[in-house]
């Protein structure tokens, strides 16, 4: 098959890596993937194992799948040769989406049981199957000591200050809450710099020790994870949570809501899920962890073995197999 994907950019972020790892995944197999962008540069923070053009050369020759997530280029993924025409929907709210549900000349897929349940009870439609994933050998445990007898309790969540919606200052206040009372708890952030973004670090001071990292190479990015006791995470409206199921792969216990999580966090086996999203809910599920650390190591490790349930290679056969059965049946959903 030859696939092309239309992206606006290839910084690191959480959509575009899904990109790069399904080329990986699509190239092993022997397909064509190509990753299109109006500048055509290739991702300097991972090795790109497929193609990436400038998208004026898009329309160079038929595509048998074109696949995008951004809705400002709906109308060029209409307008360009192939076969199969993807919307993938990878955020719970799209600027595009009552029409992409209504048109019937562009297929939907979701990037988790989330999403694609909520397409099926708001408008009926049944969509292809794109959850996941994760890449096993970038996000593994390793053997680091963790502070299950004594010692700080560290607490990891994503950094991203700058989107609400990724409720980490929910998390911040839950700890520092912990802290005032006197737990012996660490705070640990992480986040990625774009070109023009301002560093989140400036003047952050949480009033609880703490670590914050800027742009750690991938290979370090397993360490990183491993070195914290528990991942907590206060998103809303998330396809795919794409920092708790790295999290998960690096065998850490999650406190996270269900958005983006709910094909791998199992409520009181690998995860606890919090009902409200308010630094209450996260702290007091923090505290059951802080108080019982095994109980953790244990979530954890399970959550490490179900997260390989949705490896990139995994995503990428169940994809394999729904283009082939659409493109024999002329790009129809089979019934």
């Amino acid at each position: 098959m030859r696939i092309g994907a239309i992206l606006p950019h290839t910084y690191l972020f959480g959509g575009v890596r899904r990109y790069v790892e399904l080329s990986a995944a699509f190239t092993s197999r022997g397909h064509e993937f190509i990753i299109y962008t109006p500048d055509g540069e290739y991702p300097a923070w991972i090795e790109l194992k497929g193609e990436c053009r400038k998208l004026s050369e898009a329309g160079c020759g038929d595509h048998d799948v074109m696949i995008t997530a951004s809705p400002e280029y709906l109308e060029t993924l209409r307008e360009l040769p192939a076969r199969l025409r993807i919307f993938y929907l990878q955020t719970w709210k799209v600027a595009c989406e009552r029409e992409l549900a209504r048109a019937g000349d562009i297929l939907l897929m979701a990037n988790s049981k989330g999403l694609m349940e909520k397409m099926r009870k708001k408008y009926g439609l049944r969509v292809l199957d794109g959850r996941g994933g994760i890449n096993p050998a970038l996000f593994h445990p390793l053997p680091l000591e963790r502070s299950v007898n004594g010692g700080p309790f560290r607490v990891m969540s994503y950094g991203r200050l700058s989107r609400p919606r990724k409720g980490t200052r929910f998390v911040i206040k839950a700890v520092e809450s912990m802290y005032r009372r006197g737990y012996d708890v660490e705070l640990i952030l992480f986040d990625s710099m774009t070109p023009g973004s301002v560093d989140p670090r400036t003047g952050f001071d949480p009033g609880l020790p703490f670590r914050f990292y800027i742009d750690l190479p991938q290979e370090s990015m397993a360490a990183m994870y491993t070195s914290a006791d528990v991942f907590a995470s206060a998103e809303r409206k998330a396809g795919w949570s794409n920092t708790c199921a790295e999290a998960a792969a690096c065998g850490l216990p999650l406190v996270c809501t269900i958005s983006g999580t709910t094909d791998f966090a199992v409520n009181g086996r690998t995860a606890l899920i919090v009902k409200e999203r308010n630094q209450v809910s996260i702290g007091r599920a923090l505290r059951r962890l802080y108080r019982d650390r095994g109980t953790g190591r244990r979530m954890g490790l399970d959550g490490a073995k179900g997260i390989l349930d949705f490896t990139w290679q995994k995503v990428c056969d169940r994809m394999t197999e729904q283009f082939a059965t659409l493109l024999e049946g002329g790009g129809r959903m089979p019934e």
